[in-house]
């Protein structure tokens, strides 16, 4: 760990408790989840390290209509549940194999993995485009929040993470990225959902990710792909709309230009996938 002026260490049995401490010097304090974050930290800054795993975050159950997973879950634990296998398929399975190592994925968490606002999170695209949301506890309780709302917020004012809520909602979802190397980042990664009926896209959702902003909606791609009949010819038309709706910049990694491509190419893949389960 590279934060060279850790002096205290807690942990806290209760939410409540844990977001008092933060809340007590917050300017000086970090939540440990999986700890693959904190362990890449290079900070002076930081002096208080408050530990969730006390928290019993860890667990995945079910109602009629959503799937409610602790916000300490392993992203390994969540890509391989029995609960999350049976309603989105390979989905989550398929996706999150691509998040880094075996050995990682076991450490990272599922909280974690969208608490500290990265761009390039597959987590957050996968968990976008099914429609998610989480439940996070703050100065007012807790409450229910989008993600995009959550990416909005001023760091002063962010709550902690306790669940992830996912829809039962029988939509289609597929995903792909485009890294380096197995282990590298996503220069680009795309998610597309789709709830099909009678041979057409009744509702589509489209996010990417690393772009390098926040993964976000194509709202613009989502209603142009309404009514669109699902059949060989759908997925270049999706790959155009992308094309054309895309916005992301540029960085170390990618040009705005090459970013632009590769989502219009991933979308475009993702689609073929879709078509191939509704067929």
């Amino acid at each position: 760990m590279m934060l060279t002026n850790v002096s205290e260490y807690f942990r806290p049995q209760t939410v409540e408790e844990a977001y008092e401490l933060m809340q007590s010097d917050r300017e000086h304090s970090i939540f440990l989840s999986g700890g693959t974050i904190v362990a890449l930290m290079e900070s002076s800054r930081i002096e208080k390290v408050i530990d969730l795993k006390s928290l019993r975050l860890d667990t995945v159950s079910v109602t009629e209509d959503e799937i409610v997973v602790g916000a300490t879950t392993t992203v390994e634990s969540f890509r391989k549940d029995p609960l999350i296998r049976k309603e989105f398929g390979e989905f989550f399975y398929e996706a999150l194999s691509l998040v880094g190592s075996w050995q990682i994925r076991n450490m990272a968490t599922i909280g974690g993995s969208i608490a500290p606002k990265l761009g390039w999170s597959d987590v957050s695209t996968c968990l976008l485009v099914t429609g998610s949301s989480l439940m996070v506890y703050g100065v007012d309780g807790y409450q229910r929040m989008l993600i995009s709302d959550f990416f909005s917020l001023p760091a002063g004012e962010k709550p902690l993470i306790t669940h992830v809520i996912l829809k039962r909602d029988g939509w289609f979802s597929a995903f792909e990225k485009f890294s380096k190397t197995t282990f590298d980042i996503a220069t680009v990664n795309v998610g597309l959902s789709i709830r099909p009926e009678q041979g057409r896209i009744k509702a589509a959702r489209v996010v990417c990710g690393s772009r390098p902003q926040y993964p976000a909606r194509f709202e613009t791609v989502e209603s142009a792909m309404v009514d669109l009949e699902i059949n060989d010819v759908m997925p270049s038309i999706v790959r155009s709309l992308l094309f054309e709706s895309f916005v992301g910049g540029s960085n170390m990694t990618a040009s705005f230009e090459y970013r632009k491509h590769l989502a219009s190419v991933l979308a475009q893949r993702a689609a073929e996938k879709l078509k191939g389960m509704i067929e």
